[in-house]
């Protein structure tokens, strides 16, 4: 006779959230990552779905679609792959909702009112999966959320770290000096300094009015982005890392990614490269990485410890999302999230702002002098 297997931590919760979502016709899930959300999204088209049943599911990157398979060959549910047509949300208009009987929307936050057009015409069920729900609302992912995949069923991951699904994190907040170097080649021809440009640029946020306003502060950001101040301390904080620990570098643009580290994944990256950089990363064969958005969501990289972002405007759902990179680790293991703010500015209420649904008692100030 055989063993009836004791059902762990993380199969009660899949347990749950799919009961919660297998009776309706539109739901949402908010579920960590680490829980398995992709298998729960396969149950589920296991059971609504009869033998003619055409399904879509919809991702922001192709590479999501290899997990979605990847899972249903471990599984066993490879026959469902067979109604299954992937697409990414770009492409999501091009498809004709009659054709379908049901959807999955697969990082379901990325649904916007452009896709509207085949969101409002579906008549089918809708699954969204997300991690990250959008936070407001009144906002424009927010209202498609609450129209076309409420949110049914939620564990957050420090849901999941205090369950023992995922291991734990510390979130070290460093404190960057603007630099007073005048190293800034301004349009003019003279010379300017970090602080300088921040302060000018800062009064001309405060002055600004109505849509001048808005575009101050994008030149104020865009400006940031450029400070070389963060680029020096990364390699302090690189310098205290072991060597044969992993860290992954989020940068802010491709030119700063090749120039914090040898090994870069991003846009301007050759297929090749990009390929062949990520699975050197993920063996073992180095150690650091630096990326930009790409690794933000959608990968695993076995025995990452460390994380350094360099910038994180605000922005809780991305914040979220290369977080969870360093979740992956065994449960009793616990990995070190570095995020760098310019002290004395207004990146630090950003930074502190896309951690507001963290907590709190795990997030600290650091220093490296």
């Amino acid at each position: 006779m055989s063993e009836t297997k004791t059902p762990t931590q993380r199969d009660l919760i899949q347990s749950e959230a799919l009961s919660k979502i297998v009776n309706k016709t539109r739901a949402g899930l908010d579920i960590s990552m680490g829980v398995g959300k992709t298998y729960i999204g396969l149950q589920y088209l296991q059971k609504v779905t009869g033998l003619f049943e055409k399904i879509l599911v919809a991702a922001p990157k192709r590479s999501i679609f290899e997990s979605w398979k990847n899972d249903a060959i471990k599984f066993d549910m490879e026959p469902i792959l067979e109604k299954i047509t992937f697409t990414t949300y770009i492409s999501l208009n091009k498809h004709n909702p009659a054709d379908y009987t049901v959807l999955v929307l697969d990082e379901a936050h990325n649904a916007k009112d452009s896709h509207r057009p085949f969101l409002e015409n579906f008549k089918g069920r809708i699954l969204g999966l997300t991690g990250t729900p959008p936070k407001w609302g009144s906002s424009e992912q927010g209202m498609i959320m609450h129209e076309f995949y409420p949110i049914a069923y939620s564990y957050t991951v420090d849901n999941a770290v205090s369950s023992g699904i995922l291991n734990d994190y510390a979130i070290f907040i460093h404190p960057v000096p603007l630099s007073d170097a005048k190293d800034i080649k301004t349009k003019q021809g003279w010379y300017s300094s970090e602080y300088q440009q921040y302060n000018y640029l800062t009064r001309r946020v405060d002055e600004a009015v109505g849509q001048s306003s808005f575009k101050m502060n994008i030149l104020r950001l865009s400006a940031m982005k450029q400070f070389k101040s963060k680029e020096t301390y990364v390699q302090k904080c690189l310098k205290l890392i072991k060597p044969e620990d992993k860290c992954l570098i989020f940068s802010n643009t491709t030119e700063q990614a090749d120039r914090i580290c040898e090994h870069s994944y991003h846009s301007k990256n050759s297929k090749e490269v990009n390929n062949n950089n990520l699975e050197a990363f993920k063996n073992g064969t180095i150690t650091r990485l630096s990326a930009v958005e790409q690794l933000s969501e959608g990968i695993t990289v076995p025995n990452l410890k460390h994380i350094i972002i360099m910038h994180a405007y605000g922005n809780e759902k991305k914040a979220s999302q290369k977080i969870g990179r360093a979740l992956r680790l065994n449960p009793n293991e616990k990995s070190s999230i570095h995020i760098l703010a310019y002290q004395n500015t207004v990146d630090q209420k950003w930074v502190n702002q896309s951690l507001e649904s963290f907590d709190k008692t795990k997030i600290k100030t650091a220093n490296i002098r």
